[in-house]
């Protein structure tokens, strides 16, 4: 069975280039394939079926995570419960040394369908979080009113961070 996985990154890279990543091409790839990892991925493993779920946290993590990345179980799943909780994720220097990432997820009806991701230097986030956090919200929110469904995780509240 093939490993559960994005297939699709749209992306606005805006002021920035890809190589202030620290990545290489093939690492970027590799690690966000995986939805152990940021809270791009977060965000979709926190809504998936048990059984998909399951199979997701029996994978290993990518090479090349950054620092923040989850390696303790018990901790990663408290971090879904939360997500589920408050209707978005940030990970801390999950995906690359030096940058942070925020994310709520695009659900259609019962399927969750995909996220919106902002990522963002870490030496940038000292600004409140908390219009990153809605930043991402509002875009998932527009998201699921063009599959027709407004109002289902997009509600655009932002809890403090």
């Amino acid at each position: 069975m093939g490993h559960i996985q994005r297939h699709c990154v749209e992306m606005a890279v805006g002021d920035s280039d890809l190589s202030e990543l620290g990545l290489t091409h093939r690492e970027m790839v590799t690690i966000t394939r995986s939805l152990r990892v940021g809270a791009s991925g977060r965000s979709i493993l926190a809504h998936l079926p048990e059984p998909l779920r399951r199979q997701v946290l029996s994978e290993p993590l990518p090479k090349g995570v950054g620092p923040g990345a989850y390696r303790d179980r018990d901790k990663l799943l408290a971090s879904l419960a939360d997500i589920q909780k408050k209707g978005y994720a940030i990970g801390y220097q999950e995906f690359a040394r030096g940058w942070d990432s925020y994310a709520a997820p695009v659900i259609w009806g019962d399927a969750i369908l995909g996220s919106v991701l902002l990522l963002k230097p870490s030496s940038t986030a000292p600004a409140p979080r908390d219009r990153y956090v809605m930043a991402v919200k509002v875009a998932a929110a527009e998201v699921c009113q063009v599959f027709g469904n407004a109002g289902s995780e997009g509600d655009a509240t932002a809890e403090s961070t």
